[in-house]
């Protein structure tokens, strides 16, 4: 090669004249070199780029040549630095993809801490998890959110919460075929096969109790499951997996006779669960698993029908003056009351329904002329409502007396108002209801019918009813009397009541004593006196009783007429003027500022 390299010079002149024969020009034209676009790879042949023609390549390659900003001295040098400067940016790029994981990895572990809260995490295997074995079968966990088939939030959620497919992953590790999830949101669902299908939902509100018997079936699934395998477990979660979790998980363990107490059970529980112990807190809801722990111990476990009552109205105890709530009766199907949708309330504010009773301090609520405010039969929720917010309880009829007091930590969310209220209770007044027709009026005659009139016209009008009607009436009035006496605490509130409206009958115009002396024809005076006083002393009174009027007359005389000034506002003050009615005859009641 180098031989034919020196000797071409000398060859020059009688070689160039064969340069431009045939085989001269296939040889140069072999030879020929067209150098390559920067942006492609010098190594693409024709057959990778077939869109691409000879011709096309060829004038680019031209076009490269003639820019100054590439010349061909530098041909080989920038074929290899395109590829250098792409894995450059390359691995620049990767590092701030990776760097921006584990800085969006590192703000969502540190978001699932902070949502957990108190809550103890299950940290082992590689596995991060708002989830705590209470027991080595029973496991409480947060909501399982990131999938898509729990809606929008919950796709979001599993940013800040246990992630569906971890969640997944995890009992596909520890306990493959051999978990069942037990779902208690009543706001989020997910795909139950997700889990194999192994999901049972028992959905009821957060912060809220649910049905006794959600409790029971519940208890029921979950030990049907476990006795099928000694080593299956129960997953129960909420949104939280606290809560509503504990007052399953609670109840669980009361029925698998882990503990023979709900404060045992409960207590375990928050301990275990909670760093600080503080899992299971709501009032109500540790109320409902005491109501369970009755049902297992006097009802072998089964649910039993609820109590038929009539809500006859409140009682607030060491009640402040900025405590005017409106009130709110519900249970599971939906609201029962309403002091802002009823009738004779929601045209008034809370500051003209609730009325003093004579003892200061105490605030009475009922609905003046009616049987009550509603019919209740099993769980119930009386929510309050005032400028500082909200407080509330469960109850269920089945499980309570006629008259429930309840303390501030008887009470939800009671404890989140900022003006404190020592010593204040709420009392829930109920009655035994067999849905027999109570009528809110007094039979014909009674002095509530005609109190509007005077003297004269009371003792005046239709023929009066045979001796066997004013019988029947009178015994009326003594069973109706007789639930009146579940709204007083003593039979000491009848002679209380009785000796005030003896005073005050004393002076006025002395309606009640003609009325009492006016005898009807064909019907014994006694009878119907008897019965007018004992209708007096059970009426709540849609119109003023006599001694009622009385009142209205001295309010008159002092300057202040409480009839007709605003509609139904005037009703309400009459009752307020003769507050002994809702007394309920308390004659120790404290006083208070």
């Amino acid at each position: 090669m180098s031989t034919s390299v020196e000797s071409a010079p000398h060859n020059s002149e009688h070689d160039a004249p064969s340069k431009f024969s045939a085989s001269g020009i296939s040889t140069w034209a072999k030879n020929l070199k067209i150098p390559q676009p920067f942006g492609g790879s010098p190594e693409v042949s024709p057959s990778e780029n077939p869109g691409k023609s000879t011709f096309s390549r060829l004038t680019s390659g031209l076009g490269l040549r003639a820019s100054p900003k590439s010349p061909q001295s530098e041909e080989s040098s920038g074929g290899s630095s395109p590829t250098q400067q792409s894995g450059f940016i390359g691995s620049i790029t990767k590092g701030l993809v990776d760097s921006s994981k584990n800085a969006v990895k590192a703000v969502q572990v540190k978001a699932r801490h902070v949502v957990s809260q108190n809550k103890r995490r299950y940290q082992e295997g590689g596995f991060d998890l708002d989830m705590t074995y209470i027991t080595e079968n029973i496991i409480a966990m947060g909501f399982p959110a990131g999938d898509m088939s729990s809606g929008f939030f919950g796709y979001v959620e599993g940013f800040y919460r246990n992630h569906m497919e971890e969640v997944i992953r995890f009992f596909e590790t520890y306990h493959k075929d051999k978990y069942k999830v037990y779902n208690l949101c009543s706001e989020r669902l997910y795909d139950a096969s997700l889990f194999e299908g192994k999901v049972a939902s028992f959905p009821f509100d957060d912060h809220n109790c649910p049905p006794i018997q959600l409790i029971i079936s519940f208890c029921q699934s979950a030990y049907s499951w476990l006795k099928q395998d000694i080593d299956n477990v129960v997953v129960v979660h909420c949104k939280a997996g606290m809560a509503r979790t504990g007052l399953m998980i609670s109840s669980l363990l009361l029925y698998l006779k882990f503990f023979p107490t709900a404060e045992e059970s409960i207590d375990y529980y928050n301990q275990k669960r909670c760093i600080d112990g503080k899992g299971l807190v709501l009032p109500s809801q540790i109320r409902y698993v005491k109501y369970f722990e009755r049902v297992l111990a006097y009802f072998n476990g089964e649910n039993q029908p609820g109590r038929r009552c009539m809500l006859r109205g409140f009682r607030l105890h060491r009640c402040p003056y900025w405590i005017r709530p409106s009130i709110t009766v519900s249970d599971h199907n939906g609201v029962l009351f309403s002091t802002k949708k009823h009738s004779r309330t929601k045209d008034l504010s809370p500051e003209d329904f609730w009325f003093s009773a004579p003892k200061k301090g105490i605030m009475v609520f009922a609905l003046p002329g009616e049987p009550g405010l509603t019919e209740l039969a099993g769980d119930f929720k009386v929510h309050f409502h005032d400028r500082q917010g909200d407080f509330y309880c469960w109850l269920n009829t089945t499980m309570i007396e006629n008259r429930k007091v309840l303390n501030t930590s008887d009470l939800d969310g009671f404890d989140k108002r900022k003006l404190p209220s020592p010593g204040f209770q709420v009392e829930v007044v109920v009655v035994d209801y067999d849905g027999s027709t109570v009528s809110s009026r007094p039979p014909s005659g009674s002095p509530s019918e005609s109190s509007g009139n005077s003297g004269a016209n009371t003792v005046s009008g239709p023929s009066p009813a045979p001796v066997e009607e004013a019988a029947a009436a009178t015994a009326a009035a003594k069973n109706s009397k007789k639930k009146e006496d579940e709204f007083s605490d003593s039979e000491a509130e009848e002679s209380v009541s009785s000796s005030r409206q003896t005073g005050i009958s004393s002076h006025g115009s002395g309606t009640v004593a003609a009325k009492d002396a006016v005898p009807y024809n064909n019907v014994d005076s006694n009878q119907i006196a008897d019965l007018t006083r004992k209708t007096e002393q059970v009426s709540l009174g849609t119109s003023p009783s006599p001694h009622t009027e009385v009142k209205k007359e001295t309010a008159g005389g002092s300057g202040t007429d409480f009839s007709n000034s605003v509609g139904e506002v005037s009703e309400f003050k009459v009752m307020a003027a003769d507050a002994s009615v809702f007394s309920f005859g308390d004659d120790d009641d404290y006083e208070s500022d």
